[in-house]
């Protein structure tokens, strides 16, 4: 690996000095020319992501084999096939790299993305590769010095695995970057294996306080809000009208527990009446009864990133227990189609916060909102993840094109003048943490028939 030369980069008029070094690797080979040996990444000659449609399974697992065989003009034929039909992003990013590879483009940045494949909903992993594929593409199509290659990569959304899947990215010195990790209990288990590795670890989805840090040589950022700040939007906005709450969390998780702890320090002493386990499989109408017997006025549903496999139905049995007769707050685990499983009066007077909703015009940049592509879906109901995912690629894309090596690239990002607009409109960094406080409230949008989306809850 050649050491790039020291120079310097220039942002917003600030002459920043970057000291590129060689980083300590366990491997010199870089990760596609190793990859077909190692599970749960990939380049593009393995699926992961198991493809949407029966019809479209033949092109795709065809397309990555030939890609596998090196033969990368059946392989770009079949994976177009396979996309023109599915939309599936991670069919994108196969042929995005594939076509790297056979144009035999002078000079490739590579990063990785993690994302929860294995014992997580598939939308989840899906709508984090939408963000990417996308953004990876329009860089490629556009008039740039270099292009981009994308690894795939699954973590399980378990923190055991991420570890192993860290350490593995973290051995070849190609990868300049990772995108990830989905779950904040994830995410805080893997953040001090890219610190020592000297590796940008940006994530678009890990919301955790346990994750901020002021040190200057962080490498770890995120473009989507703490939930110090998504508290602060619950307790100005919403838990003013109330004054005694029972708690619905998942203890020993990092993303329900630091949602819990910041909530109930931004609310008067006591006025959390109840507290009740989403991991317990309990009565749901009879939490409820006891919830009422203790005062309490609302409910609070703080599910953790589907890293407990009885959540999901633990929530949905509170919800139609309770037949809208409290009113209840939930974090963003709570967006999703699932939901609307509930008759519309069990949704009544339901509050979700999530990190950015297409309908919170304060902070969605509408012009770049509006030519993001139609295979996304519908505008208006744009999913947090996609937005997120594209917005963190914006950050890496622009950071990679001021610099040609991790600490350089850490270097960039943490610069004061360093900024980027994205579909949430500009993009900073304090510390860790993204400099601009966003955090939407949103309802589910229903008629007294049925319920379609989600609307501005204020």
């Amino acid at each position: 690996m050649k050491v790039p030369p020291i120079g310097y980069v220039v942002i917003a008029g600030v002459s920043l000095f970057l000291v590129t070094k060689m980083i300590p690797a366990a491997s010199s080979a870089s990760i596609c020319e190793v990859v077909i040996n190692i599970e749960k990444i990939s380049c593009g000659e393995k699926i992961l992501l198991a493809p949407p449609g029966g019809l479209s399974r033949r092109d795709k697992q065809a397309g990555f084999a030939a890609i596998q065989q090196k033969d990368y003009t059946q392989g770009i034929d079949l994976l177009q096939k396979d996309w023109d039909l599915t939309k599936d992003p991670e069919t994108l990013i196969a042929l995005n790299n594939a076509k790297l590879i056979k144009s035999s483009a002078a000079k490739i940045k590579t990063i990785a993305v993690v994302v929860p494949i294995s014992q997580t909903p598939v939308f989840v992993a899906t709508s984090i590769l939408k963000g990417v594929a996308e953004a990876q593409r329009e860089w490629n199509q556009s008039n740039h010095e270099w292009k981009l290659k994308v690894v795939i990569t699954d973590d399980s959304n378990d923190p055991v695995e991420g570890k192993k899947m860290a350490n593995e990215l973290v051995k070849y010195p190609d990868i300049l970057a990772v995108l990830g990790h989905y779950s904040s209990n994830v995410t805080v288990n893997v953040k001090d294996i890219y610190q020592q590795a000297k590796t940008i670890l940006l994530s678009p989805t890990s919301t955790a306080n346990d994750l901020t840090s002021t040190d200057a040589n962080n490498f770890f950022f995120r473009v989507v809000s703490s939930n110090q700040v998504s508290t602060n939007d619950m307790s100005r906005k919403w838990a003013k009208k109330y004054d005694k709450f029972a708690l619905f969390y998942t203890p020993n998780k990092k993303f329900s527990e630091s949602l819990r702890k910041a909530f109930s320090s931004q609310i008067s002493p006591g006025s959390i009446v109840k507290e009740f386990d989403l991991t317990n499989p309990s009565n749901a109408a009879q939490e409820i009864a006891v919830a009422k017997a203790a005062g309490a006025k609302a409910i609070v549903l703080f599910p953790d990133a589907y890293t407990d496999p009885i959540e999901r139905d633990r929530v949905l049995s509170i919800i139609k227990a309770n037949q809208g007769q409290l009113p209840i707050l939930a974090d963003s685990m709570l967006q999703d189609a699932y939901l609307f499983q509930v008759n519309p009066q069990g949704l009544k007077n339901l509050v979700i916060s999530v990190p950015i909703h297409p309908s919170d015009r304060l902070h969605i940049d509408e012009g770049k909102l509006s030519k993001s592509p139609n295979w996304w879906g519908d505008k208006s109901q744009l999913h947090e993840r996609v937005i997120n995912s594209y917005d963190a690629m914006q950050v890496l894309q622009s950071a990679l094109d001021l610099a040609n090596d991790r600490e350089a690239i850490q270097k960039v990002i943490s610069n004061p003048s360093f900024n980027v607009r994205g579909i949430t409109g500009k993009i900073s960094f304090k510390g860790s943490n993204r400099a601009e406080e966003i955090n939407s409230l949103i309802t589910p949008n229903c008629d007294l028939r049925k319920c379609e989306g989600f609307k501005a809850a204020f």
